[in-house]
């Protein structure tokens, strides 16, 4: 295979999901800047997630029916406009549109490349190429932490904001020039071995609606839903809460170093990996391992010991970032139709579970602290466990 291709995939989704993140390190600057709560500043990243949600509605069925690479590439190019303008925003309500913005784009990769990879890569080569692209939505999330604390304290937030349109049109230019096109019916096709020819138009129904129809009579596919928004509920509300329970006593781990915690999000590296063994193993015994790595990490993080903690976090991450390619994957095996519209349904319901993930675990806090906010995370993840063996179970029968 054409390393262009690995590269591309890899470094085009990182240069593009980082704009998801940008303005989380950096919110207390950013309520200093316009005077703001913190709770008005986390405007700036609930506002993108949201858009996600609501965007992967569009990006999805469209690119059903106008192709997936026009929308990848169309979406992750017109992306630079509005990460430009957050750093130009004169004031904090169009600073908060313009991330909006970024987050109704952003499906147009987040939501379709999930169709691609499962329609376009062969089936050998399909379990790797969901990792690596797991892999890059990664990398992206440690540059954007990484990159905007940097720039912010070398320069400014606004900087700071601006330098990412580099690293997105880079991506938009990568994904354009190098992923293989995804053609319509009899717009030719290309001659590799690790490319899947078998590629007709989809048959659909007459409307969105039609096809939004067929897939809420699909059980397997609202499992998957289920699971996808269960583990993005876990895997946020334990990081957004973990800094309130590290820096008060016994820890009182100082402000600087609690962006050390995040690097267990390194653990991403595995995905590739995890891709690979969910096409060898099997999709559901996968994510059922990677699940239980999650929950194991979890209970890891109650011991009052700071090197176990950070164990349990790094366990956390580990089982989220290998279970998500076994769960992309499921979306392409379990729907014969507008599969655009699928993997948006299947994203829409993550991103809202990582909406609310980011909300109720701190009433949970504000109650039983730490311990409750494990307790409900946990519950949301043996929830996904639950899901993953009933369809385990409807599939040996069936």
């Amino acid at each position: 295979m054409p390393s262009s291709v690995w590269i591309a995939l890899f470094l085009g989704t990182a240069g593009v999901f980082a704009d998801m993140y940008t303005t989380q390190a950096i919110l207390p600057v950013l309520g200093r800047a316009f005077d703001l709560p913190p709770a008005t500043a986390g405007l700036t990243v609930s506002a993108v997630v949201l858009a996600v949600a609501a965007g992967s509605l569009i990006a999805g069925p469209l690119s059903d029916r106008i192709g997936r690479k026009p929308v990848i590439v169309g979406a992750s190019a017109l992306l630079v406009v509005p990460t430009l303008l957050c750093g130009l925003a004169p004031t904090f309500g169009l600073l908060v549109a313009f991330r909006a913005l970024q987050g109704l784009l952003m499906p147009g990769l987040t939501s379709v490349m999930i169709v691609y990879v499962n329609e376009r890569f062969a089936v050998r080569w399909r379990g790797t190429a969901m990792g690596i692209y797991v892999g890059g939505q990664v990398l992206g999330g440690l540059l954007a932490r990484g990159a905007s604390a940097t720039l912010t304290a070398l320069f400014d937030w606004r900087r700071a904001l601006m330098f990412f349109a580099l690293p997105t049109a880079g991506g938009a230019l990568a994904l354009g020039l190098y992923l293989p096109r995804a053609p319509l019916p009899h717009h030719g096709r290309q001659d590799a071995r690790w490319l899947d020819h078998r590629f007709p138009q989809e048959p659909r129904g007459p409307s969105l609606w039609a096809d939004v129809a067929v897939h809420l009579r699909n059980g397997r596919l609202l499992a998957i839903c289920a699971i996808g928004f269960a583990l993005f509920f876990s895997f946020i509300g334990t990081f957004t809460y973990v800094p309130y329970y590290l820096t008060a006593a016994p820890f009182r781990v100082p402000q600087g170093s609690l962006g050390l915690v995040y690097l267990v999000w390194a653990t991403g590296i595995f995905s590739p990996v995890a891709g690979a063994l969910a096409g060898r193993m099997g999709r559901l015994r996968t994510i059922a391992g990677s699940l239980g790595l999650a929950c194991l990490g979890m209970l890891l993080t109650l011991i009052p010991s700071l090197p176990v903690i950070v164990l349990g976090l790094g366990l956390l991450a580990l089982g989220m970032f290998t279970a998500i390619p076994g769960v992309n994957l499921l979306i392409g095996e379990v729907t014969t139709v507008a599969r655009g519209t699928a993997s948006a349904l299947y994203l829409c319901c993550y991103y809202i579970g990582g909406s609310i993930g980011a909300v109720a675990p701190g009433l949970a806090w504000q109650h039983f602290a730490w311990r409750g906010v494990i307790i409900l995370c946990l519950c949301l993840a043996l929830a996904a466990l639950a899901a993953d063996g009933a369809m385990a179970r409807a599939q040996r029968a069936g």
